[in-house]
């Protein structure tokens, strides 16, 4: 009888530490920074998001600072709550006024590092304007 309690309750304890898990992941401790900043400093993926932002000319229709306009989205506020699935559907398929860019090698071959320079933006970390690279 007493191994079967000590069999039930070690099951019991598989149970409620599984639930734990799914209702407080760990994994959000564990998970490293997206990007890392010192003042106009960033690293290379930031860096790189950077440089395809300003050369393929998102500026154009998303402004330099990425703060939008009257026709085109403020990507800074969009960025909050973007994951980087979605942002890359929008970006490689397109969304709405916004075209495909699947035809663009540049874009598709960094669109996460897109994604990390314009979440680095939208979180305040990584300032507007001209970025160098930390080495």
């Amino acid at each position: 009888m007493n191994k079967i309690f000590h069999s039930k309750l070690k099951i019991m304890s598989a149970v409620v530490m599984l639930g734990g898990l799914m209702l407080f992941p760990c994994q959000s401790v564990f998970a490293q920074a997206l990007y890392k900043v010192e003042g106009h400093k960033v690293d290379k993926a930031a860096f790189n998001g950077w440089n395809i932002y300003r050369t393929e000319a998102c500026g154009n229709c998303h402004e330099a600072t990425g703060e939008g306009n009257v026709s085109n989205p403020n990507l800074l506020q969009t960025m909050k709550n973007q994951t980087k699935e979605h942002f890359r559907k929008v970006i490689i398929d397109g969304h709405r006024s916004m075209y495909s860019f699947s035809g663009n090698k540049t874009v598709v071959d960094g669109v996460d590092d897109l994604y990390v320079y314009l979440k680095g933006r939208s979180d305040g970390a990584i300032p507007a304007g001209d970025l160098m690279e930390m080495k």
